[in-house]
């Protein structure tokens, strides 16, 4: 029988912690056995769908003053209020064929569940969209899906391709919030974000690394030869993709594959009445039973790039918001807020991505949760260099930490980050730490070059996507132990061809 990861289950930061009644319970179901899509009925009695609702329910005034305690790695439930979240339970039917086994997620403008389609048997996620969440979403995967395959001489755009979920159904749920549309897709595992978190940050196998990295750079110039910004790059919207196999799984191999948690009572902030609409009880994500990730194998490394709310094709569109979280937030968001983003905010944020897949750290992360925005600032500072004139005269809390010249006024000895210190301390640092492969002198030079051409501050002045992939990190270390991974892949397939003929 498996034991219970004893890492926690998502990083509640110090601020969640402090308005949150504290994190929900983190026992494992007695069973690993037990069937995920048959919760006890004590749930099904609790739980209010829109289905279950009276008429004189289905319009209502939310209240203006109700205000839920927090859950660990849960939507927030205030967005069940008009415009927001579809409330969905265990066993429902959505579209009179996709059963909900369990959640996978949720974002600011969805939830994602893992569902059976009965008509096929197979597994799939579906993605329950807030009723005022954009389309673009749909409309990208759309486009992708119907994109002819392009024969380009190094086949990127084919590798590509096969890391963008492809969208199997689409349809609309009528409401009491609104409508929704509801995007159907291969399931896939955790994110990286959620990988790292639940092994205490600690680092991927060098090889490993460098995969994903090289993963994340083709499914991103695949876009953008395609016209499309992604627009949301992070680790939480990069996944790892779950066995070939895995979409026939039944009931049962799901719930050995998968860890299920005790579910959490819905409370409001001094006990007032939860309005209509709202789950009573809160679903907590499955974990998908993965390596630890300083243990991942090479051919565990295959992943998925997903979510597609924020990407806009500029050429059509424009999209004048960074939505991404504040340590990989393109400093354009912030100093020219007024300009529309392109191509190379995802540059910027591709950059972040990278590093956090080689460290298991953000770049600019920090341990303060307040003022992010300026947090923020003073890190890419430390590390880049003094921002260009305009932006460093309307950075009004410069002089906390700078000198007019942009040097760092030392406190008692403050560490100041550069990227040569970043480099040491997270990339170097944690993998001696845990007697692990470290990267070498060249390597590093050819990264840091690599990663100071994404990192110019003026958008303009950044590299594009093929100078990434041209880049001497990405073609003598990054790209050779990809095309190691798809080798061993084709061999895998051979053999698997084999074994059938000869059946």
């Amino acid at each position: 029988m498996r034991t219970p990861s004893l890492a926690p289950r998502g990083g509640q930061g110090f601020l969640s912690s402090f308005f949150s009644r504290g994190a929900p319970s983190r026992v494992r179901c007695s069973s690993p056995r037990l069937n995920i899509a048959h919760w006890p009925s004590t749930r099904r009695a609790t739980s209010r769908t829109a289905k279950q609702l009276s008429d004189g329910e289905k319009t209502y005034d939310w209240p203006s003053d109700v205000r839920f305690w927090t859950i660990e790695d849960v939507e927030r439930f205030e967005r069940y209020g008009p415009g927001g979240h579809h409330s969905v339970v265990i066993d429902d039917r959505l579209e009179n064929c996709y059963r909900i086994l369990g959640k996978l997620g949720h974002g600011s403008y969805s939830t994602v569940w893992l569902a059976r389609d009965e008509k096929t048997q197979r597994l799939v996620a579906v993605k329950v969209c807030t009723a005022d969440a954009s389309e673009k979403e749909s409309e990208i995967l759309s486009l992708l899906g119907d994109s002819p395959e392009v024969g380009d001489k190094d086949g990127g755009d084919a590798l590509g391709r096969g890391m963008i979920p492809k969208l199997l159904d689409k349809f609309i749920i009528e409401g009491p919030r609104g409508n929704h549309t509801c995007l159907v897709t291969d399931p896939a595992g955790c994110s990286l974000n959620q990988a790292k978190t639940r092994y205490h940050y600690k680092p991927l196998n060098l090889p490993v690394a460098r995969s994903v990295a090289a993963q994340v750079v083709i499914a991103v110039a695949y876009l953008h030869r395609k016209g499309i910004v992604h627009g949301d790059l992070h680790l939480g919207n990069v996944l790892f993709r779950l066995p070939e196999e895995s979409s026939l799984w039944s009931d049962e191999e799901v719930s050995e594959e998968f860890w299920e948690f005790e579910p959490e009572p819905v409370e409001t902030v001094g006990n007032t009445p939860i309005p209509p609409g709202v789950p009573l009880v809160a679903t907590l994500p499955l974990e998908f039973d993965m390596e630890r990730t300083d243990k991942l194998r090479l051919w565990d490394s295959h992943i998925v790039l997903a979510d597609f709310g924020e990407s806009c094709r500029p050429s059509l569109d424009s999209r004048l918001e960074c939505r991404t979280p504040a340590h990989c937030s393109p400093p354009e968001g912030r100093f020219e807020p007024t300009e529309p983003k392109s191509f190379p905010s995802d540059i910027w944020t591709l950059a972040c991505a990278i590093w956090d897949v080689l460290t298991q750290r953000p770049l600019f992360g920090s341990s303060w949760p307040f003022d992010a925005a300026n947090e923020t600032t003073r890190l890419q500072v430390q590390a880049l260099g003094k921002l260009p004139d305009q932006w460093w005269k309307n950075w009004n809390l410069r002089s906390k930490w700078f000198t007019e010249e942009g040097e760092p006024i030392r406190v008692d000895g403050d560490t100041v980050w550069t990227l040569d210190h970043h480099f040491e301390s997270s990339m170097n640092g944690e993998r001696r730490r845990y007697k692990m492969r470290t990267m070498g002198s060249a390597e590093k030079k050819a990264l840091l070059a690599m990663l100071r051409s994404m990192l110019a501050y003026k958008p303009e002045q950044r590299c594009n996507i093929e100078e990434v992939l041209a880049s001497e990190w990405m073609i003598r270390y990054a790209l050779p132990v990809y095309k190691k991974l798809r080798a061993q892949d084709a061999l895998q397939d051979a053999l698997q061809a084999k074994k059938l003929k000869a059946q």
